[in-house]
């Protein structure tokens, strides 16, 4: 270590190092604690059970609650905890192996029920009537973020189980209503929602759920409506509708602020949040419409054909166009090394090694990361950048290579060269370091990469050549076990190609022909009104060159090379 440490030091003092280090992701350490394995998580519900129990054992009046004795209320939390444990194993399996999310699911419903108990002794302390019992309780709390943060799947569960032990919470005479009203406004908050892209429309759940509350009342005669009579009762349902409404606009309010909060502490970003990051004004986004505009041109398409692909199997599209914006940043450094951005006339890798050029190549994924680093960007559009050429190989460069190894084999079986001079091609050293694709959007992203990048190079995009294209590189990444660690299935496969050859033919469909100008010179324009040279078209037509050479072998093959030359560049 001290070795190392004194070497640096030396080629820093001799000019031979920056004495600057490469960023590097930090690892948050109270994730990865919680997420150790089963004890873990065991003794999580355990201290759930134990606080839930102690909750209502000293919280609840021990004259109205439903179990008398202390033993009682603890055995029936404790079974309630167990079957929480065994629908989290059964019915949400992925979650439940990361400690994290369960941590936040036992959390939530703590939270919930603590502020079920103190809506209950504000309307003990304001000595308001029973029928505000069932109006100031924060339903929608839990659902609303789990649902928000994990999915409706979760919403459900956490709506159930603050229901169910709500319950206990509540007088005795009170608990029935309370275990309606908490799971109708809880499952209607967990649909309101659901996929939600606007901050706006979590008050407009908010508001929803006080409307389902209050009409709840009605039905169940806390609310007097069906016989008023007097002015007084007209203005007492009136007070307890506008309860009901504010306690729901309140509690969707209440989500939204320490939504963020949440996001942070438990690593989890939401659709709002990736909508958030899906911002083409960003700084990064900013230089690459100046340095690199062709590589911006790249993102765009990719981020909507990874969108389309990614809701066509039901994953999260709203992170696949925020992470597609970002997942080539590393270009910025050299753009004039990658084909999409140079201007055609001069080619900087004609001065390099085909191994040079490679590692030029591979290198905008190291910088890409050291940017989204510097620019604090999430940790998952950061695994994107990492991922998404998986271990793939640079197919065009270590092809030069091979060209150019046996151009001085022969160079030294002619007495031309000398064999030191013959370099050696390991194929490994024309990879992507990886790692492989690890997520379902992270997947779509690389696949939808390599097929934008070489749909680029078709001459004459029919719908037949794009779906023979798509075909092509699918079964290239398949073969290389490239999506070997993702949970993308055949079937969704199937459905992402479908979705690649729907967007690519909208987007690269033919123009129509436009008729030809009637000023009796019928070869002066082209079907797309540019002027044509009759000299031109006349030898090309001597020398056997017309147009409709263009599907012709050698023509083919030339685009296959093309084909090859974009998935390398890209």
């Amino acid at each position: 270590m001290l070795d190392r440490l004194f070497s640096n030091s030396r080629l820093k003092q001799q000019g031979f190092s920056s004495g600057r280090k490469r960023r590097t992701q930090k690892e948050d350490a109270l994730r990865y604690a919680l997420a150790e394995g089963l004890v873990v998580r065991i003794s999580l519900f355990f201290l759930f059970a134990l606080l839930i129990s102690t909750l209502i054992i000293y919280g609840a009046d021990s004259g109205s609650r439903i179990f008398a004795a202390s033993s009682q209320i603890a055995v029936v939390v404790t079974l309630i905890t167990l079957t929480m444990l065994v629908q989290f194993y059964i019915n949400l399996p992925q979650s439940f192996e990361r400690n994290s999310r369960v941590l936040m699911m036992l959390f939530a419903i703590l939270s919930h029920l603590l502020l079920v108990k103190l809506s209950l002794s504000l309307g003990q302390s304001f000595s308001l009537g029973s029928g505000y019992i069932f109006l100031m309780a924060p339903y929608a709390f839990a659902p609303m973020i789990m649902s928000l943060l994990l999915g409706r799947n979760h919403g459900t569960m956490a709506a159930l189980y603050t229901s169910l032990l709500g319950s206990l919470l509540v007088p005795e005479d009170a608990a029935f209503k309370f275990l309606i009203f908490s799971l109708v406004c809880g499952f209607v908050a967990v649909y309101l929602t659901h996929d939600m892209r606007r901050r706006s429309r979590l008050v407009r759940a908010g508001l929803f759920v006080g409307l389902t509350g209050a009409l709840l009342g009605c039905v169940m005669g806390e609310i007097p409506i069906f016989n008023p009579v007097t002015a007084t009762e007209w203005k007492l349902i009136g007070i307890q509708c506008l309860t009901a409404f504010s306690v729901g606009i309140l509690t969707a309010m209440v989500v939204s602020g320490i939504l963020p909060v949440l996001e942070s502490l438990f690593g989890i970003t939401t659709a709002l949040s990736w909508l958030e990051m899906a911002d083409l004004n960003h700084p990064l986004m900013k230089r690459m419409t100046l340095e690199a505009p062709g590589t911006y041109h790249h993102c765009l398409v990719l981020a909507n054909l990874s969108e389309a692909a990614a809701e066509a199997v039901g994953a999260n599209g709203t992170k696949c166009r925020a992470c597609s914006y970002f997942h080539d940043i590393g270009k910025l450094n050299k753009p004039g090394y990658f084909i999409e951005n140079s201007d055609g006339i001069h080619n900087p890798h004609d001065e390099l090694t085909p191994t040079m050029s490679a590692l030029v190549i591979m290198a905008h994924v190291k910088d890409g990361v050291d940017l989204a680093l510097k620019h604090h960007l999430n940790s998952e559009i950061i695994d994107v950048i990492r991922e998404h050429h998986g271990t793939s190989l640079i197919y065009y460069f270590y092809h030069r290579a091979l060209q150019l190894k046996e151009e001085l084999e022969e160079q030294v079986r002619q007495d031309k060269a000398r064999e030191e001079d013959v370099p050696e091609v390991s194929e490994s050293g024309f990879r992507y370091p990886g790692p492989r694709p690890r997520s379902k959007e992270s997947a779509i992203i690389s696949l939808a990469d390599a097929v934008e990048s070489a749909s680029r190079s078709l001459v004459k995009p029919t719908p037949q050549r794009i779906e023979q294209l798509i075909e092509e590189i699918t079964d290239s990444r398949l073969k290389e076990d490239q999506l070997d660690e993702c949970e993308l299935t055949l079937h969704d496969i199937a459905l992402i190609k479908k979705s690649f050859a729907s967007t690519l033919r909208s987007m690269m469909h033919n123009r129509i022909a436009y008729p030809k100008q009637e000023d009796g010179n019928k070869d002066s324009a082209d079907t797309d009104g540019k002027p044509r040279n009759p000299r031109a078209k006349a030898k090309r037509k001597r020398s056997g060159k017309t147009d409709e050479s263009k599907d012709s072998p050698p023509l083919k093959e030339k685009e296959k090379l093309e084909t090859s030359k974009w998935k390398a560049a890209s």
